[in-house]
């Protein structure tokens, strides 16, 4: 990455005008749809939902305003990409977002035989604004969801999106992390890498190398004194260790 631009995590962060900057986030999605070569047989509708979900929480957790999502559809338009825009659609309603330019590119040169899609997603925000704060020793993860992949997620699921509303409200929460592939363990070691320190787990019946899939799950890396506030806020969440 050059001077005009920095990486947090899967984030990309790029200065603008004055304080502000773009947070861009990606993800993809291949062989779930309707196709012959899909290996997971889902509507595109579902495959677009939860491929906007991981990029739009990922903006969302860092303190930012989406203000564009792109997709990029490996499919034809008709009936592929119009099940994906729907999707997108879906997902945006659960986010509660209104105001944002959907834009986008299907493969009308040649048939394809797997779905495949790209999404991003660029928010907006004042550099100072962002969520990502030092950690101290001691500081507590606490673990919203589970880890869930393929056929285990809950399609009817709305995403984390009040929860993470709630979480940015709170000065304590230092930042918020969606879990994908790697799972819990490598983004709670990527989170303390940051810091200089090393996470400590303490639950021993989660399986922290699993694949979140799509976003299902999210950590929260925050100060000790308000981690009952949170689970208090969030009865479903737990503390799953700290930072040494």
């Amino acid at each position: 990455m050059n001077n005009n631009g920095r990486t947090r995590r899967d984030l990309t962060i790029v200065p603008v005008a004055g304080e502000n900057c773009l947070v861009i986030a990606c993800d993809s999605c291949g062989s779930v749809g309707l196709k012959e070569g899909d290996i997971l047989k889902l509507s595109p509708r579902y495959t677009a939902r939860f491929t906007a979900r991981v990029a739009l929480t990922e903006v969302l957790c860092s303190g930012a305003l989406p203000v564009t999502i792109v997709n990029g559809v490996a499919g034809e338009m008709n009936p592929t990409g119009e099940a994906m825009i729907l999707g997108i659609r879906d997902e945006l309603k659960n986010a509660g977002i209104t105001d944002i330019v959907l834009t986008g590119s299907t493969e009308e040169n040649f048939a394809t035989s797997m779905t495949a899609l790209a999404i991003t997603v660029i928010g907006i925000a004042k550099e100072s604004e962002l969520r990502f704060e030092s950690a101290v020793r001691e500081d507590a993860i606490v673990l919203l969801g589970n880890p869930a992949v393929g056929t285990e997620v809950d399609l009817e699921s709305t995403g984390f999106y009040s929860e993470i509303g709630l979480l940015l409200s709170l000065p304590e929460v230092k930042e918020i992390v969606p879990v994908g592939s790697k799972g819990i363990a490598y983004e709670a070691e990527t989170l303390a890498s940051l810091s200089g320190m090393v996470f400590k787990p303490d639950k021993t019946e989660i399986d922290y190398s699993k694949s979140a899939g799509p976003a299902t799950c999210l950590i929260i890396l925050c100060a000790k004194t308000i981690v009952d506030h949170i689970l208090y806020l969030i009865p479903s969440a737990t503390v799953i260790g700290e930072f040494q």
